[in-house]
């Protein structure tokens, strides 16, 4: 699960225009690599994963959100309805925003595994938790449909691959479309825009530094500098003994030339995503959103995001909509609650008009809230004491039965 979410989540973040969805679906992308490290015994990694994806995450959701602001700002100026989250309006605003484009490099090195960055460490510890649990541990004894965990688990790492490529490619893409190339923002647009006040990049760059220095908290043996394992040795009260026996007994080791092959795998696979988002992508090819031609093929089917949402609008919103208005309200409502009122309302009144209604469902909604009412005094005190009460009445039952 945690594997083909990162590579369903990575592949729609590769054709997204907003710039908010892409870090979206990016960080749905990353949370199925969190569940790869959690799902597979390494719960260390896992967490790890958790607390650099923190830094570099908020680097770059922040640092959208003064690209954002920035774009905004310039078409209030001017009095403009264009986008201002949609990429395409974007481009070279590394002029206008050099602190903002300096940070989310860091930020998009980091998430993409690029040594010495924090998201390199947790994400290779994962991946390579993962390709040793598949030669000794309880998940490749047992067996799934009749697959051996083993092979699920070598399947699982190159899933993991794949994402950290795709992941690469759609970061670089953001940030080329975004800070690179020709401005699309409007000539007008571009006299206002400007880096947002430090009341906004501060933070940034205090998130920047955590980006480069937070994998530093757990770096692997076969890297002898810093704190070696230091999140290793503080999770190990909590999940030491779990960890221990998904790995059947004892904890997989890699001998140095493994670890350093492993680690040399993932660092190529951020390099080669990165380089191939430069090779293809040509930023003063693009246009505006306004003059964007539509998608077709497959890039329109990751643009809509494989229709998730409208399969499930066909399938579970439509047909509640439905039932709501056909039997809850013109059945129900209307066809037994209105009906009745008015049948008892005509045997109490022979003068009654005819047709006429008493709104009988509005009168027992009153009177049962004005008995709620009186159970609410609006004084926390009091709430508190009903509970200390409420506590040792289950106490007592369970005490004196």
């Amino acid at each position: 699960i945690g594997g083909l979410t990162a590579i369903f989540a990575a592949s729609i973040g590769l054709k997204q225009w907003d710039i908010k969805k892409v870090l979206a679906y990016s960080t749905v992308s990353q949370l199925g690599y969190m569940f790869v490290g959690v799902g597979s015994g390494a719960y260390v990694a896992g967490v790890f994963h958790l607390m650099t994806h923190a830094f570099f995450k908020a680097l770059l959701f922040l640092g959208s959100g003064s690209v954002i602001y920035a774009m905004h700002a310039a078409y209030h100026a001017t009095h403009s309805g264009e986008d201002a989250q949609d990429m395409r309006n974007m481009g070279g605003m590394k002029r206008y925003m050099p602190v903002t484009w300096v940070l989310m490099w860091a930020a998009t090195l980091a998430i993409a595994g690029v040594p010495p960055f924090a998201g390199f460490f947790s994400k290779d510890e994962i991946l390579g938790s993962v390709f040793l649990r598949a030669t000794h541990s309880t998940l490749a004894d047992a067996r799934w449909l009749g697959i051996p965990g083993s092979a699920i688990l070598y399947l699982v790492y190159v899933m993991g691959l794949a994402a950290a490529f795709m992941t690469a490619v759609y970061m670089t893409r953001m940030m080329i479309y975004t800070f690179h190339g020709p401005n699309r923002t409007g000539e007008k647009e571009r006299e206002h825009l400007r880096e947002a006040p430090w009341i906004m990049t501060g933070p940034l760059v205090v998130l920047g530094v955590l980006s480069v220095i937070g994998g530093w908290f757990n770096i692997p043996a076969a890297l002898p500098v810093g704190p070696i394992g230091a999140l290793d040795r503080w999770l190990e009260p909590v999940v030491g003994e779990s960890a221990l026996r998904a790995a059947g007994g004892t904890l997989p080791e890699a001998t140095h030339s493994l670890e350093y092959s492993l680690i040399g795998a993932a660092i190529v696979i951020a390099l080669v995503g990165i380089a191939f988002a430069f090779a293809r992508l040509k930023p003063e090819r693009l246009v505006p959103k306004a003059q964007a031609p539509a998608e077709h093929g497959f890039e329109r089917v990751l643009e809509n995001k494989y229709y998730v949402d409208e399969a499930y609008d066909a399938a579970i919103v439509q047909p509640v909509v439905g039932v709501s208005r056909g039997l809850l309200w013109r059945g129900v409502d209307v066809g037994l609650i209105d009906r009745l009122t008015r049948l008892l309302v005509q045997s109490k009144d022979d003068n009654a008009a005819p047709g006429s209604s008493v709104p009988m469902g509005g009168w027992l909604t009153r009177a049962v809230g004005f008995l709620g009412s009186q159970l609410q005094s609006g004084r926390v005190g009091t709430y508190a004491w009903v509970l200390v009460v409420g506590v040792l009445f289950v106490l007592g039952a369970f005490s004196f039965r």
